[in-house]
């Protein structure tokens, strides 16, 4: 990030990047409490990061639109069967309520999916995207997630 990017985004966010700033031991909404999160993501550990979610979490994603952290968990899993996803985090910034993050998402497909949301998937492809994504967190939980792409490559 340039000097004169990171220098408009501590003036525009210094709630965030003081929120950041604190929870070297994990508390919510610290880079070490979501690396957490992300890691148990990728090992598709669904018990570990579905406890990051709120009972009646909204999220919203390039894939899907789900209420619920049943519901998000049973679309995860069920993805899991069709591609091998894996979120790379690029920037962070975090507080005890909202976490802004920009991710790399590389899938690998494992068989075709040729009505997949955001395209047609062949066994074999390998798709990445660049996106954004915002938690907002009450009690220590994900209350609404949200995500966009904003490139491929």
């Amino acid at each position: 990030m340039t000097d004169r990017r990171q220098a408009l985004a501590a003036l525009l966010l210094t709630p965030f990047a003081a929120g950041a700033a604190t929870g070297a031991t994990g508390e919510v909404g610290s880079r070490a409490w979501y690396d957490r999160y992300l890691a148990a993501f990728n090992a598709h550990d669904y018990a570990t990061y579905g406890a990051y979610y709120a009972d009646d979490v909204a999220f919203t994603g390039q894939a899907a639109t789900v209420i619920g952290r049943d519901k998000v968990l049973d679309f995860y899993r069920g993805v899991a069967t069709k591609l091998d996803e894996h979120v790379d985090l690029l920037n962070f910034l975090g507080s005890p309520t909202l976490i802004a993050v920009e991710i790399r998402t590389t899938l690998h497909v494992k068989e075709d999916w040729p009505d997949f949301r955001t395209g047609p998937l062949k066994k074999g492809d390998i798709r990445r995207s660049n996106n954004f994504a915002f938690y907002d967190i009450k009690d220590g939980k994900f209350t609404r997630v949200r995500s966009a792409n904003f490139s491929r490559g």
